[in-house]
């Protein structure tokens, strides 16, 4: 196996706010290998932005109080200063943020966001900055290159903004990008698009990918390897086709079960998961998940699980545990 390129270990995120503290993100650690695309998946509020945030660096603290090791090959990113960190974000890992239509400036035109960037991280004479936003905006599908960069963004559709955004984060070439909700407020014909230009640059430059969403479809036609979150904690990780063929995590198995499907005759009505995803202000005591169980044993409201390893995979649940055997015999 070789070397991941990013290492996230025991990362825990709080806030302290006047309804209390709080952990967005408890203990999540996951790994990503050169070229891979990790998915990462769960409901909104599961930690799965807070999780992004932390990894580049761009949660204030505080109020965030960050704890845990993120390491870009040898380097523990929550160790550098802030100037040093800066150095970091764009030269080897980029963010592809949510809602294209309000990421970028208004006031300024694309080349001159995109040029910002090259002299910030990569200086070079003006015309060759031009080249290579140019450049750049061709690779990532934007006809009339030439014209686009002078433009504004409010001259441009939702996916032409998102591409923008993804010739952004790619300028300079690095070595892990994290796409958040890459397809959020676009139809369906520029989603497919833009996974499609995803997938490619994956392919050219070799980029790894965390993609982050709530979307179990886009992760099964992205995604390589998928974690996914509950209350803040990642409750299984799998390889993609594991993940969708036997999920493990009684949560993971609600949410494949949910899905509508193709064959449904249409009389037949959805599978729920009953109950709430709990705030996280009011954590149940034992597995977050321990409410909504139909397979909860007492272990389960009493301590929380530690992550059992099964067939190769990982997943954080008592089931898999010799308690949970001693408990369910008679």
């Amino acid at each position: 196996m070789s070397t991941p390129i990013l290492t996230v270990e025991n990362l825990t995120v709080t806030f302290t706010t006047k309804y209390g503290r709080a952990a967005a993100v408890n203990n999540v650690s996951f790994d990503l290998a050169k070229g891979e695309k990790l998915g990462l998946v769960g409901e909104s509020g599961s930690g799965k932005s807070v999780t992004s945030k932390s990894i580049i660096r761009l949660l204030q603290s505080p109020p965030a109080q960050i704890q845990g090791s993120i390491k870009l090959g040898d380097v523990d990113l929550l160790s550098l200063t802030e100037k040093q960190m800066q150095g970091y974000r764009g030269n080897h890992i980029s963010m592809i943020f949510q809602e294209p239509m309000v990421s970028l400036n208004p006031l300024y035109s694309i080349g001159n966001q995109l040029s910002e960037i090259i002299r910030l991280h990569s200086p070079c004479p003006k015309s060759e900055q031009e080249k290579r936003v140019v450049d750049m905006l061709r690779t990532v599908g934007i006809p009339s290159p030439e014209t686009r960069l002078r433009q504004y963004p409010f001259e441009l559709s939702g996916g032409m903004r998102q591409r923008v955004m993804i010739a952004m984060a790619l300028l300079c070439q690095p070595e892990v990008l994290i796409a958040d909700e890459p397809t959020t407020a676009l139809d369906v014909t520029i989603q497919a698009q833009i996974l499609d230009l995803l997938r490619q640059l994956n392919r050219d430059f070799g980029t790894s990918i965390i993609l982050i969403t709530h979307d179990l479809g886009v992760i099964a036609e992205m995604a390589d390897k998928v974690a996914v979150m509950y209350a803040g904690s990642i409750v299984e990780t799998a390889q993609v086709r594991d993940l969708f063929h036997n999920p493990l995590h009684p949560y993971t198995r609600g949410l494949l079960t949910s899905l509508p499907s193709a064959q449904d005759d249409g009389g037949k009505e959805l599978v729920t998961i009953e109950g709430n995803v709990p705030s996280i202000y009011q954590l149940p005591p034992g597995c977050a998940f321990h409410n909504r169980c139909k397979h909860a044993q007492s272990i389960c409201s009493r301590e929380v699980p530690p992550t059992f390893q099964k067939d190769g995979r990982c997943v954080k649940c008592w089931m898999y545990s010799d308690q949970w055997e001693e408990e369910v015999q008679p």
